[in-house]
């Protein structure tokens, strides 16, 4: 073995390779390319996600001080007496005799008490006998007590009694005169509804997009059909039952037929919940209630993975054998001098290129059976395959294959050998494969790349098979996908047909 051998050989091969400029920016730039389309799919995270919220929430409207002067007032011997609105000028009336007693309730009375900070209310007793005043002070913790059971179940806020003057015995009055000083705001009047919070922190998430209905009803069917991921649900009584019953709960409604979307749903939904409420509220109190369409095999879970990725591999399959098998049949037929000799019969040319056409379709014809069979029987999805169901995907692969058929058509006439259709491969294959949403949501990718995935008939052809497989959908409900695809394929085909054209020209 002599090293000056190995050397020429190895200047011999560079100097190949530097004649080849295809060579060197397949070696150099599509590596680059390659690798970061991998990045940006796999590293990425969902963005963007569509949604809709409907958002009942009725605030908190009840004003726990009103409430409770309601049912003292109900109290017969109790007369109210709301003339005086100081609560200093109401202290000193009481002090001089000008009336029996007096109730003072803070604006924050209903803030406080929902929030457990420990509001009071001021219960002032002027000249009356022990027994007025024990009338007076029973009758306003019974009305208090009912009022603060009906929403906690026990007494929270603290009654503050003073006695401005000595009692002494006698009896009780038929009318006993009581001053109210109620400054109580309640709740709404100081807060947005809670649901608010969650919402604002949702629109400055970018995982998802929301738009904002009034009706589950008119919007749910963009869900089953996937043209918005999911709908969060704040029911009219969030507020209520966080304030009162320190509980949140939320309705979700998502797109089974999509698991990693789903994901990131929850994902966000969870984050800002957390946000809005970890320093008031334990996380065990959060009632997240999922409900999942399209998925056969129940509503509380999206599809297996596999599920997921089942409609798409049967496609990318088909599409990737029909682009490799009809590049590496034109080559060998160019090779072996077989399109020459065929160019010197008789046939015309447009005879020569309907019929390659023509068997290339039928062997497509019997790719899309194999890979459909096969699907069915290896593949553990959560699909019914119905005969209908099938007939469908068949057109979609049909489709796809022609297109995958014109494009292998129209690149085998720039390729003069085998080892240039393999350069190819990763130009065309994978970028295909990457961005038209085979192994995960459009939603992952990039905002500069998404618009690419536009441009690829294999994107439609995705859409098409889920829709099909996991929403139920049919070709009428697909139409617009469908006919992007059905036109891919037919200016493939043209584009294929005037390329060769000119070759055997």
């Amino acid at each position: 073995m002599k090293l000056s051998n190995i050397k020429a050989i190895a200047i011999k091969n560079f100097h190949q390779i530097k004649r080849d400029p295809r060579m060197i920016a397949l070696s150099v730039i599509a590596p680059i390319i390659i690798t970061a389309l991998f990045g940006f799919v796999f590293g990425g995270e969902l963005t963007h996600i569509e949604i809709y919220i409907v958002d009942k929430d009725n605030n908190f409207e009840n004003v726990f001080a009103t409430e409770i002067i309601n049912k003292f007032s109900e109290d017969s011997r109790i007369q109210l007496n709301t003339s005086i609105s100081d609560p200093n000028l109401v202290k000193a009336a009481v002090a001089n005799n000008f009336t029996q007693a007096a109730v003072i309730l803070p604006s924050t009375f209903t803030q406080d008490t929902l929030l457990g900070r420990g509001s009071q209310i001021d219960l002032i007793i002027g000249n009356l006998s022990i027994n007025a005043s024990n009338y007076v002070i029973a009758s306003f913790e019974i009305s208090f007590g009912i009022i603060m059971a009906k929403y906690f179940g026990a007494s929270q806020p603290k009654i503050v009694i003073k006695q401005l003057h000595e009692v002494s015995d006698g009896k009780i009055p038929d009318k006993i005169n009581v001053s109210l000083c109620n400054y109580d705001l309640g709740w709404a009047l100081l807060h947005d509804k809670l649901s608010d919070k969650v919402i604002k922190i949702l629109k400055e998430d970018d995982t998802v997009d929301i738009k904002k209905v009034k009706s589950i009803k008119d919007n749910e069917d963009d869900i089953k059909n996937g043209n918005k991921r999911g709908m969060i649900i704040f029911p009219k009584d969030f507020t209520y039952e966080a304030l009162v019953n320190k509980e949140i709960s939320v309705d979700v409604r998502l797109d089974g037929a999509e698991p990693q979307a789903c994901g990131a749903i929850m994902g966000a939904l969870s984050e800002a919940l957390s946000d809005s409420f970890e320093d008031t509220f334990d996380k065990k109190s959060f009632n997240i209630n999922e409900y999942y369409y399209n998925n056969i095999d129940g509503t509380d879970e999206s599809v297996d993975p596999i599920t997921y990725f089942t409609p798409a591999i049967i496609g990318f399959i088909g599409f990737f054998f029909g682009f490799i098998l009809t590049m590496l049949s034109f080559i060998r037929e160019r090779k072996e001098g077989t399109m020459e000799r065929i160019l010197t019969s008789p046939l015309k040319r447009s005879e020569i290129i309907i019929g390659y056409i023509l068997s290339f379709s039928i062997l497509s014809t019997i790719q899309a059976a194999v890979t459909l069979i096969v699907a069915i029987l290896i593949f553990n999805a959560q699909i019914e395959f119905s005969i209908f169901i099938l007939l469908q995907a068949y057109l979609i692969i049909y489709l796809l294959l022609l297109t995958a058929l014109g494009i292998g058509i129209f690149l085998s006439t720039l390729a003069k050998t085998e080892f240039q259709i393999i350069q190819f491969i990763p130009l065309i294959i994978l970028p295909f494969m990457l961005l038209s949403g085979v192994w995960s949501p459009i939603e992952t990718l990039p905002d500069f790349l998404r618009p690419i995935s536009s441009f690829i008939p294999l994107t439609y052809a995705n859409l098409a098979m889920r829709d099909i497989f996991l929403r139920n959908e049919t070709i009428l409900d697909i139409i617009l996908p469908i006919g992007i695809l059905a036109l891919s394929a037919f200016l493939m085909i043209s584009l294929g047909i005037i390329k060769l054209n000119k070759t055997l020209k």
